[in-house]
């Protein structure tokens, strides 16, 4: 899949991020890098490459463990992620 891009997998990685409608949060400052990250809004990824990448386990980085408490609006992850997590 990724031989068909000639930036491979951090173009693909933040196609398939922006095609799934998440907020994308680049951290460059360098003015090449930042011109790749905004090329990923001229082609989109096949239905094919879609679902190869959905098969891929993933995971949420930032739980938010820090915002529960028996005391806060949230008592629970799964009540914070609505069941998303």
């Amino acid at each position: 899949m990724l031989s068909r891009w000639m930036d491979g997998c951090k173009q693909v990685c933040l196609r398939w991020v922006y095609e799934q409608g998440d907020c994308l949060i680049v951290k460059s400052f360098d003015e090449g890098r930042m011109k790749e990250n905004l090329d990923i809004v001229d082609w989109e990824l096949t239905e094919e490459e879609r679902q190869r990448i959905s098969k891929i386990p993933q995971r949420k980085i930032n739980q938010g463990r820090r915002y529960v408490s028996d005391q806060g609006p949230y008592k629970s992850l799964e009540e914070l992620w609505d069941g998303e997590i």
